[in-house]
């Protein structure tokens, strides 16, 4: 059996048009409206984390700047209520019947026996069972033996220990220093607590 061939000879202006294949048009054109979807929000994303990277940049310098910030404010405090002490320890000492002009006199003629101690510190405390002078005193050197002949000094002067009651200094300690930075290797630190007599603080009152 042969085949049968079909010839048009229409003209091509007359032949019918080949059907449109909608389907497949939708479907190309969905999937480049996916495809367009997923670049723009690509891109939107992208935007996204570069705003982020530019504010964890900025908040991170803040934070660098607000950590210095800190640490002056507590410096500044630090200092104010060591300035705050000393303003109450001299409004204290100016309020008593203590000379204490005399008293600062006498304790510098002692110290001069002693070139390599100095005061660090006084403070004048009171509580409810009294007054007491506290020195925080330091010393070049290690020896414990000097150390007693201070505290022995300060005790034994009539002047000077006249209105206290007692004289309590108990432990002394020794720090290490760096040898290129001072002509010394050590130090000794301690404390001497001299408690004002009852009789003087009742006069005071």
């Amino acid at each position: 059996m042969l085949a049968m061939i079909e010839i048009n000879l229409l003209p091509p202006e007359y032949r019918p048009r080949e059907k449109t294949n909608f389907p497949l048009m939708m479907t190309v054109a969905a999937g480049m409206l996916v495809v367009g979807a997923i670049i723009l929000y690509g891109i939107k994303l992208n935007n996204e984390l570069a705003a982020l990277n530019s504010e964890h940049k900025s908040l991170s310098k803040a934070k660098v700047e607000l950590e210095a910030d800190v640490k002056r404010v507590r410096e500044l405090k630090g200092k104010i209520a060591r300035e705050k002490a000393r303003q109450d320890t001299i409004i204290e000492i100016s309020q008593s019947k203590v000379m204490w002009s005399l008293k600062l006199q006498q304790l510098s003629q002692l110290m001069d026996q002693f070139p390599g101690f100095w005061v660090q510190r006084m403070t004048l405390t009171k509580s409810t069972k009294g007054a007491t002078l506290d020195m925080q005193v330091s010393a070049t050197g290690s020896s414990l033996r000097e150390v007693a002949r201070f505290r022995d000094a300060l005790k034994n002067d009539p002047n000077f220990y006249y209105h206290f009651d007692d004289l309590v200094s108990l432990d002394v300690r020794i720090v290490e220093l760096p040898k290129d930075k001072y002509n010394f290797s050590e130090q000794m630190d301690f404390t001497v607590k001299l408690p004002l007599q009852t009789a003087v603080i009742e006069r005071r009152r």
